[in-house]
């Protein structure tokens, strides 16, 4: 086995554990989602659409979390299509249910694929690709495969 089969191992692992951990299944819409990992990770959430990105660059998506008060938001760009931008969101999920990565401190999600980011250290690299992993596993819970909302963006 190559150093990059077992990265990826342990990268499915860990997109199974978070999909686990948020007890995520056929059926349940974007809300309920957002709900269901809530109540994995203890804490309130709030997705919003942000207008104003001047200055965001790349960045597609970002999560705030304040554990004092248990609770986070995730906001993403206005300008971005209503898929593509649930699929950011569905990415910031990915780190609040990975139980390797989730601190509490700022993630991003960039349209700039973690693959193209030779800024990325490895362990950051491998918690992106777990988090893009797990965004695809939200995208066949709604829509039955990936593909689906892929189309939109």
């Amino acid at each position: 086995m190559t150093e990059s089969d077992d990265m990826m191992r342990r990268v499915r692992d860990r997109a199974d554990r978070a999909v686990a951990r948020a007890g995520l299944h056929a059926g349940m819409d974007f809300d309920d989602i957002v709900r269901a990992v809530e109540s994995a990770v203890d804490i309130r959430l709030c997705v919003v659409t942000e207008v104003d990105t001047r200055g965001w660059g790349t960045l597609t998506g970002f999560l705030t979390v304040f554990a004092d008060r248990r609770e986070g938001s995730i906001h993403v760009r206005a300008s971005d299509p209503a898929l593509y931008r649930q699929f950011a969101a569905s990415h910031e999920l990915g780190h609040l249910l990975d139980d390797a990565h989730c601190s509490g401190v700022l993630h991003e999600r960039s349209s700039v694929s973690p693959y193209d980011d030779p800024t990325l250290t490895t362990p950051e690299f491998e918690a992106e690709l777990v988090a893009e992993h797990v965004a695809h596993r939200i995208a066949r819970v709604l829509y039955g495969t990936p593909r689906v909302a892929e189309s939109s963006w």
